[in-house]
């Protein structure tokens, strides 16, 4: 390991460093071969340091550090390495940490941090798009989709500038991934639309790319309920596939196609497509696809009116992602399926079940940082506890409700809960009513 490896210095100033650290006088490096003075004017940038003299300076002390006995390992290549090239080797070996560390919180923003402080001083852009786009990964699989955005454009700024129009082209629809857990939905087809656009202007081809837009657009397209033209890009999807198609990317389209027919309430199209997908599952093992078809087959099946079918499917789904806790985005699926699970046993009267149902998804929401998803939790409780008459139950949630979203913006997406909770006391508490309502109104932005 170097002398003073994490710390970037011109050629002089390590001299001057090192020869401090060692206790030497200027002329005491010099092996009787070159001037104090000409040291003296290396050390302060006057003169450039040369290999001959670096190579004179860099024997001297080692041969004093070796009879002293004071650790030092150093070479002419380190001595003469300039400012820019130790910072561009300190970024690879930040690199490198990072994507060791991919999964670890902690030890990737020290990482992370470091990078960022060499990033400050020098602009290496090739470098800061690398460190950006792990950066980007990370908070993608931490579930924090709004950091993971954030560095995924700090990535696509560098990548633009370093003219890599294949490395611009990935984050486009990493960004566009991105944009649709944010619920970005238009963004994220226009994101992949440009991708598509670079990728034809660039003359690229990446038919892994170019499959991973369609696919991302036809999510984007269902979830905003245009569900015809989602099916027209995964028919399309299907055909440019072809034997590349991996068994993932096989159920991941079935499933796709089969949430498309559940929304057009095709619901015998539907079902038959996550039976398709649970036999095909059954064979290879591919659980977290099984998880979400039983999830979604419960829709079904609460469809047809069937709820203890509906009840057994989403209990099945829930078993499979206890048992394989590590899948991706797990509190996100559990939390909905314990909604599901409280809004059918609330269906069926049995609201102490759907009390013990809704708790545990409120847990795994608050995992999630998905606002929305804690107040439809918090609704279907209210729901359970005006059926019950649950005086007790209510005053808990709105209390809760108060005391722990502080951010306006978030207890705004809760005045629902407080305007429900008003209707069902006006005859039993006016005073009670009148208090939730206009705490109602008052949060209203």
């Amino acid at each position: 390991m170097y002398f003073l490896e994490e710390v970037i210095l011109s050629p002089g100033e390590k001299v001057r460093r090192i020869r401090g650290y060692l206790g030497l006088k200027q002329y005491e490096i010099t092996g009787g071969k070159v001037t104090r003075n000409l040291i003296s004017y290396i050390e302060n940038g006057k003169t450039k340091l040369v290999k001959d003299t670096a190579k004179i300076i860099v024997d001297s002390m080692n041969e004093f550090s070796k009879e002293k006995k004071i650790p030092l390992n150093i070479d002419v290549e380190y001595i003469m390495l300039d400012e820019i090239s130790q910072a561009r080797n300190l970024l690879e070996k930040y690199i490198d940490n990072l994507k060791k560390h991919i999964n670890d919180i902690n030890d990737f923003e020290i990482g992370l941090n470091k990078a960022e402080k060499i990033l400050k001083d020098w602009d290496i852009i090739d470098k800061k798009a690398e460190i950006y786009e792990i950066a980007g990964n990370h908070y993608y699989r931490q579930e924090l989709i709004d950091e993971s955005y954030i560095n995924y454009l700090k990535s696509l700024e560098s990548y633009i500038r370093t003219s890599n129009n294949l490395k611009v082209v990935q984050i486009y629809v990493e960004l566009g991934r991105c944009a649709i857990w944010l619920k970005n939905y238009q963004e994220a087809i226009n994101l992949n639309n440009h991708a598509c656009v670079i990728l034809k202007r660039s003359e690229i081809e990446d038919q892994e790319i170019f499959r991973r837009i369609l696919y991302n657009n036809a999510l984007a397209f269902r979830s905003v309920k245009k569900y015809d033209k989602s099916l027209a890009i995964l028919q399309k999807l299907e055909g440019n596939m072809g034997e590349e198609i991996t068994q993932k990317q096989h159920l991941d389209v079935l499933l796709s196609k089969a949430n498309c027919y559940l929304g057009l309430e095709n619901y015998a199209v539907a079902e038959e497509i996550y039976n398709e997908i649970l036999n095909i599952t059954k064979d290879t093992g591919v659980l977290v696809i099984e998880a979400i078809a039983y999830q979604n087959l419960s829709d079904v099946y609460a469809k047809y009116n069937d709820i203890e079918r509906a009840i057994q499917s989403l209990e099945k789904s829930i078993e499979i992602r206890l048992k394989n806790n590590d899948f991706y985005n797990n509190s996100f699926y559990l939390s909905r399926a314990y909604l599901s699970l409280g809004k059918l046993f609330n269906k069926i009267f049995k609201h102490s079940l759907a009390e013990k149902k809704l708790i545990i998804a409120l847990e795994e929401a608050l995992n999630v940082r998905d606002t929305s998803l804690q107040a439809n939790i918090y609704k279907e409780l209210l729901n359970s506890y005006i059926a019950c008459d649950d005086t007790k139950g209510i005053d808990r949630i709105v209390k809760e409700i108060k005391e722990t979203t502080t951010d306006n913006s978030k207890i705004n997406e809760m005045k629902d809960i407080f305007f429900q909770a008003a209707h069902y006391y006006i005859n039993k508490d006016i005073e009670k009513s009148a208090n939730l309502l206009s705490f109602s109104l008052n949060i209203i932005t």
